[in-house]
């Protein structure tokens, strides 16, 4: 909703009395008799009523324009980081940010050199104290007194290495950022006119080096649906867009740059998802069992039915892949157990017929 300034209403001050209207100085004789006000009809009324609300409208458009010119112009001023940071956080597929491979190895090799050296230093005093016959089974009463220091040097520096080695092993696992997440934020950039300086944005560029900062995992389905969904000739329905998001963090007088983003409702596609697949995953237990049982009342049908279960084993292998987060050897192993099912089902379909034969 867009605000605009009311409009001022000139009025002339009660003691003016310049112009014709203004009073003589000699005072009537007799007082005249009060002078009822002038109706107004209802239809003026509402007219001028109407009248000033086009006028408002007119005015926040134009307001609302100049803002978005000025923006255009001038986007590092009127945009630059504070918008630009309230956008990446508006969703996790736009938060993405460098995790520094090369210059994290660099670091941790130079610290890993300088534990290199104090360890050696240590084995130097262990010989030393050997040499001088030092007692070497006792921390307490430690005589060697280089050792000593070296050992309280050491611990803050092991420390120091084991949390920036775990750091780094948790950044290395994640997975890296998806072209989809680095174009949504390029193309940020390019409707905003380019808010930020061009080499604060170049990390943008390493791309083998990028990874989203909270990403949720998504099955491909999901994946392909949020592609398509930025398309022009392929625009989600209302129903599962988030709009309001747009409204909550920008309004329509400061600028449009939420306007250019879709958003999908999550939790609406995750309803979805979970409907789906208990509908699905029903229909394909309950679906082979009838269609088993049917084939083995006639005789001479087991290529039949066999092809009826590679073709429920195919398609339940093509849909836990594309509605799942699961990985290729969790989709084989669902897959075989689906399978083993499937095969029990074809046993005991086999029992009629070989009856019937006997």
């Amino acid at each position: 909703m867009s605000s605009s300034m009311p409009l001022a209403t000139l009025t002339a001050h009660p003691n003016d009395q310049s112009g014709p209207s203004a009073l003589s100085e000699k005072p009537p004789s007799h007082p005249s008799p009060p002078q009822a006000e002038p109706l107004i009809h209802p239809d003026a009324e509402s007219s001028a009523m109407a009248a000033s609300v086009v006028a408002d409208g007119q005015s926040s458009e134009t307001t609302t324009q100049n803002a978005i010119e000025k923006a255009d112009l001038e986007p590092w001023r009127f945009r630059g980081y504070p918008k630009f940071c309230r956008w990446v956080a508006s969703d996790d597929d736009f938060f993405v940010l460098r995790i520094f491979g090369s210059t994290s190895a660099r670091l941790a090799m130079y610290l890993q050199d300088q534990i290199v050296e104090q360890e050696k230093a240590l084995k130097d005093a262990d010989e030393r104290a050997i040499q001088d016959g030092l007692d070497s089974g006792t921390f307490r009463k430690d005589r060697q007194k280089e050792r000593v220091e070296i050992t309280k040097e050491l611990l803050p520096m092991i420390e120091r290495y084991h949390k920036f080695m775990l750091d780094l092993m948790d950044l290395k696992s994640r997975a890296k950022a998806t072209p989809f997440q680095v174009g949504n934020v390029r193309q940020w950039l390019q409707n905003a006119n380019d808010p930020i300086l061009d080499e604060e944005v170049a990390y943008l560029k390493e791309e083998d080096d990028l990874v989203p900062v909270a990403s949720k995992p998504k099955a491909p389905l999901r994946q392909l649906i949020d592609r398509f969904s930025i398309l022009n000739f392929l625009r989600l329905p209302p129903c599962i867009r988030e709009r309001k998001r747009n409204e909550r963090l920008y309004n329509a007088d400061e600028d449009f740059e939420m306007q250019t983003t879709v958003y999908n409702k999550d939790r609406f596609f995750d309803k979805i998802m979970t409907v789906f697949t208990t509908v699905v995953g029903l229909a394909m237990l309950i679906g082979p069992l009838w269609i088993l049982q049917h084939l083995s009342t006639k005789p001479s049908n087991s290529e039949v039915r066999l092809g009826v279960i590679t073709g429920f084993i195919a398609l339940f292998a093509i849909l836990t892949s594309l509605f799942t987060v699961a990985k290729a050897y969790e989709v084989l192993a669902a897959t075989a157990a689906y399978g083993a099912v499937l095969m029990v089902f074809m046993q005991f379909g086999t029992y009629p017929s070989a009856s019937n034969s006997g």
